[in-house]
């Protein structure tokens, strides 16, 4: 491997694995293309709270720490970690958290960490980095709320800059800040956000970040054209895990609303509902509602679809659907925008940034009337999409080269200003 290769340790908490594939799979894909132009190592990192009579004999023997190799390639390698904290550490965290809230009446934090449980950390990811037995250039935490705080030491460690992105929704509902982890997003060396809304989420919370780069996400433009399979009926399509604010009930009512509306036929494909292990809730009880609902007839269920298969179902339909509450940047929709696909959305964040009439329609956060208005539009061919300027519209700006270049050029900036330090 040439020695001008920089070498990047990525840290994720959502990723990849044999019981959920579907996690984070576009982490994967990320890491798999920056692998062209760096040597990536990446560990999914997650910690296990523990009982004192399990902790012990782990810590003595040094299984607290358990790295195993899930993926090896030339420039790609992959791993899981799993790091044992005691209970007594949680506890005792959650105890003085409130205390000092209380005493000091300290606003904008959910809880604050003892000294204990920072050196707690900071060890044991010294101990893990010393395991990874090499050296790297660049730390990047890619998704915060997960690994910003791990991402900080490992860059402490390593005495090299690090840079963080965020995917979920901030904070991650019934969820708070802390101030290691608040000090761990002002301490990074740029934040890559994925959309405008996104930035806004983390401001919000009174978080200072350094420097703020817009780089969406990442949409493999090799895999996802615009090759329309023949069908007879209009297809409306949504992709989505079934969790509150992905919002299903308001997408049966803008299809029930659409079917008292219209004399137009048309279909619906409704996937990925039941594919996310531990995140989709509640599959059965919405199979039961679409079922109860006056567009049964015409839907087609499809609870989950491999990943080598999704750029197909694409092409299989004729405009995508959205009715989330929020979002980042979503996939999805990138996706099928990127196969040509017109796309009708609520106003859930992200989709503002590249949305247009010539793209698709936006309506307010739970306007199915507006939403069911737009898609009886376009059944009617009152309006009309070109689905290579969409494809060309995703290309531009969230295609592989502008991906790569956008990426490389922060990563040069970031290396570049800690050599002039």
């Amino acid at each position: 491997m040439p020695s001008s290769r920089k070498s990047i340790l990525v840290t994720t908490s959502w990723y990849p694995t044999k019981e959920n594939p579907f996690a984070g799979s576009f982490f994967k894909e990320q890491c798999e293309l920056l692998s062209r132009e760096y040597d990536i190592t990446l560990i999914k990192l997650n910690p296990a709270t523990t009982l004192a009579l399990k902790y012990l004999p782990k810590r003595i023997t040094g299984k607290d720490i358990s790295l195993v190799s899930i993926g090896e390639h030339e420039s790609f390698h992959e791993y899981e970690c799993v790091i044992s904290r005691p209970l007594w550490y949680a506890l005792i965290n959650n105890a003085y958290s409130r205390l000092m809230i209380k005493r000091k009446g300290i606003a904008g934090l959910g809880s604050i960490d003892t000294k204990s449980d920072k050196k707690f950390w900071k060890k044991h990811i010294d101990r893990l980095a010393a395991r990874l037995g090499k050296r790297f250039d660049l730390v990047y935490g890619i998704s915060a709320q997960g690994t910003s705080v791990y991402s900080m030491l490992f860059a402490q460690h390593f005495n090299v800059p690090y840079i963080l992105s965020e995917h979920s929704p901030f904070p991650i509902p019934g969820t708070s800040i802390n101030d290691t982890f608040k000090a761990s997003l002002e301490g990074a060396s740029s934040f890559l956000a994925i959309s405008n809304d996104k930035v806004r989420q983390i401001l919000m919370q009174n978080i200072h970040l350094k420097k703020i780069e817009y780089i969406g996400n990442l949409i493999d433009t090799e895999k996802f054209r615009v090759e329309p399979a023949a069908h007879d009926e209009k297809t409306f399509l949504i992709v989505a895990s079934h969790s509150f604010y992905k919002n299903y009930d308001l997408f049966i009512k803008t299809m029930d609303r659409l079917v008292s509306i219209s004399d137009k036929p048309f279909k619906v494909i409704i996937a990925g509902y039941g594919a996310n292990k531990g995140y989709s809730q509640g599959v059965d009880e919405f199979v039961k509602k679409i079922e109860a609902s006056s567009f049964a007839d015409r839907a087609e269920m499809i609870p989950s679809v491999a990943r080598e298969d999704i750029a197909a179902l694409y092409n299989r339909a004729d405009a995508f659907v959205m009715t989330s509450i929020q979002e980042g940047q979503p996939v999805a929709p990138l996706e099928a925008a990127c196969c040509g696909l017109p796309i009708f959305s609520t106003r859930c964040g992200g989709v503002e940034d590249y949305v247009d009439d010539s793209v698709g329609r936006i309506v307010g956060i739970l306007d199915y009337e507006a939403l069911a208005g737009h898609l009886n539009d376009f059944l009617e061919g009152k309006i009309t999409f070109d689905r290579e300027h969409i494809h060309g519209v995703i290309e531009e700006r969230f295609g592989i080269k502008a991906f790569a270049d956008n990426f490389a050029r922060i990563v040069n900036e970031v290396i570049g200003d800690a050599d002039e330090q």
